[in-house]
């Protein structure tokens, strides 16, 4: 319990996870981990957890999810790997916990959109899931990639014992408060930076992403939002469902991509990457078409040259029989001659017999 982490932060998180059990459930597990904490040392005000189980408030704190505007804003004040986390956080719905354990082996970026696999070990249903993120996003990460083994350099020069070693294969190689911090930072330059006086703490959170994305993509599909976040509501109604869960998701992501996108030139992006990917379409029908069209004319050309081959083969036999019956009709009419050649011989001799 030395690590400094901002608990009450991480409470709320465990909160919002926990929205589609019942009150008792709910109840009863933020009971637990308040004792777990509370015999590791760690305290909260008394009002902070009377208000987290009041069933008449649903969240202590004012919360601000933020524009696509003001997430531009924000972004144009964060280093590389705040911008890539920032926006792959936003356009995928995930938890910033489960985007820090990503590994490179996840990340499918040959695919459109770009897809990751959510290992289940991550998740906290356990259960593995897909999401997928922005064309903006995908620019973000490959630039941060250009510069991420530099970062993990420094970074292991910097805390040899903090930096592990099997971080070698994360997306994003540091821990969710390094994030929090950047975006605490950014914030303030950006003159978003609001307080809920009464709880002291930061209205426009890291974790608000999350909401900024099941808002756009939740408008055309409810259920593979909130499956694309890991709710269990939306698990099981896509995923229990569905023979082709995937495909759906990919549906529905692909028409909230303009929604997703922080500027003008990201939705241009978008729109032109659609029209490439119809007309690719059309063209693949056309050839497909024109194929089918070959392939016929092929058939019925084979069949009448098989036919005719047939035919040939008919006729060259005919030919041949032709060819014997006149070698044996000739032969006759030899034989015939001969025969008539004899008769005039003979009665040319018996003639000559009887004028003696």
């Amino acid at each position: 319990m030395s690590e400094k982490r901002d608990y009450q932060e991480d409470i709320l998180n465990f909160k919002d996870s926990l929205h589609d059990k019942a009150p008792s459930t709910k109840g009863s597990r933020l009971n637990a981990v308040k004792v777990f904490l509370d015999d590791n040392g760690i305290k909260f005000p008394k009002r902070f957890f009377r208000n987290v189980n009041s069933k008449n408030v649903d969240s202590i704190t004012w919360e601000k999810v933020p524009s696509n505007n003001e997430l531009k804003r924000i972004i144009e004040y964060l280093p590389l790997q705040g911008k890539a986390l920032t926006l792959v956080l936003s356009s995928s719905g995930m938890q910033i916990r489960e985007t820090v354990r990503i590994r490179l082996g996840d990340i499918e970026f040959d695919h459109y959109p770009v897809k990751i696999k959510i290992q289940g070990e991550h998740t906290k249903t356990g259960k593995k899931r897909i999401t997928f993120i922005s064309p903006e996003a995908k620019e973000a990460v490959q630039e941060w990639l250009k510069y991420r083994d530099k970062y993990m350099e420094r970074a292991k020069r910097r805390t040899p014992k903090v930096f592990r070693k099997n971080k070698g294969d994360l997306l994003f190689p540091f821990r969710s408060e390094n994030f929090n911090m950047i975006w605490r930072n950014a914030l303030d330059k950006a003159n978003l930076f609001e307080i809920d006086k009464k709880t002291n703490r930061i209205m426009m959170r890291p974790h608000n992403l999350r909401k900024f994305f099941r808002l756009r993509v939740g408008r055309y599909g409810q259920d593979e939002a909130e499956a694309m976040m890991g709710y269990q509501t939306g698990l099981n109604a896509i995923y229990a469902r569905f023979d082709d869960a995937e495909e759906r998701l990919e549906e529905v992501y692909k028409k909230s991509i303009p929604d997703l996108s922080i500027n003008q030139k990201g939705i241009q992006v978008n729109e032109a990457l659609n029209n490439t990917i119809k007309e690719l379409k059309d063209k693949i029908e056309d050839n497909e078409k024109k194929r089918l069209d070959d392939y016929t004319k092929l058939v019925f050309i084979t069949a009448k040259l098989e036919n005719l081959m047939i035919k040939n083969e008919k006729r060259t036999k005919e030919i041949e029989e032709l060819k014997r019956d006149l070698h044996n009709w000739k032969k006759t009419v030899q034989d015939f001659e001969k025969k008539i050649h004899h008769l005039i011989s003979k009665n040319r001799k018996l003639t000559a017999e009887e004028e003696e």
